[in-house]
């Protein structure tokens, strides 16, 4: 069930760039630790609030065979590929771990490359 929980996600709030599901598919004790780094659930809402106001597009991939789930935990590597206009497209590699409590993420552990931070589109974003 995790699986398609997060795939779904992916789809519903990520692609269409709708922050409003974020409190569909995020606990509200959500952390998340990315490249060391961590954020809790009141900085990834407004990032995300931020980020999908601007014109960036995103599209993922899935390594279906590296998909993995035990209990309450999914485990992965994924692709996703972002775009701005009139810029190169970036293609994230993104190992992640996911653990769900009440159907909805609650730990995420990922390493992202290139490290996302370091994008344009994301720095203008964290600078506000």
């Amino acid at each position: 069930m995790t699986i398609k929980l997060m795939k779904e996600m992916f789809e519903k709030m990520v692609v269409k760039k709708n922050a409003s599901l974020i409190s569909k598919y995020y606990h509200p004790d959500f952390l998340l630790t990315t490249n060391g780094e961590e954020m809790n659930y009141e900085k990834f809402l407004k990032d995300h609030e931020a980020y999908y106001q601007t014109p960036i597009e995103y599209r993922i991939e899935y390594e279906e065979e590296t998909l993995l789930q035990s209990g309450n935990k999914v485990a992965g590597r994924i692709w996703i590929t972002t775009k701005r206009p009139n810029e190169p497209a970036n293609k994230l590699e993104v190992m992640l771990i996911a653990e769900y409590k009440e159907e909805k993420i609650y730990r995420l552990w990922e390493l992202v490359y290139p490290d996302w931070k370091q994008l344009s589109a994301f720095k203008k974003v964290q600078q506000r």
